[in-house]
């Protein structure tokens, strides 16, 4: 029988803040990404079902169309915003940009249980406050207050 005694040891030493963050990393992203493997077909069962029908606009991006030719042809007349997957949630399409965001997010819902532990049961605080700036610059970027296009 394997001595498992130097694994444990090595888990033991690792905080209980880092574990939480990255299981819920693993948790989500995994969830995440097996969700997001049934949207495409769901877009090209259903094209009619979607902010932008993809029969049409891959059309329209082969005959080289513009990034507004392109959204002219989806179901608001132009490009909806950044987060238009909130207003059209039952078409397909917004799934995709859903589960991208949820999946770019990520850090952000790990980081806030993580750096509350930090603080209430670790007392770390320097890890608590470095986890919060850091969350509060994804969510101000998540909403688009920052941003590297300037």
């Amino acid at each position: 029988m394997p001595d498992h005694s130097h694994e444990k040891q090595v888990t033991d030493r690792i905080p209980k803040s880092y574990k939480i963050y990255g299981n819920i990393l693993y948790r989500v992203t995994v969830a995440v990404a097996v969700a997001a493997l049934f949207v495409p077909v769901w877009i090209l069962a259903d094209p009619g079902n979607n902010v932008l029908n993809p029969n049409i606009i891959f059309s329209a991006i082969f005959e080289g169309a513009s990034p507004e030719e392109v959204w002219a042809h989806s179901i608001s007349g132009g490009f909806p915003g950044a987060h238009f997957y909130l207003e059209y949630i039952t078409k397909a399409d917004s799934w995709a940009l859903l589960f991208a965001n949820i999946g770019c997010g990520v850090g952000l819902f790990g980081l806030v249980p993580a750096a509350a532990y930090q603080a209430i049961k670790e007392r770390d605080w320097f890890c608590a406050v470095l986890g919060a700036v850091l969350a509060a610059l994804i969510f101000l970027s998540m909403i688009g207050v920052l941003s590297i296009a300037g």
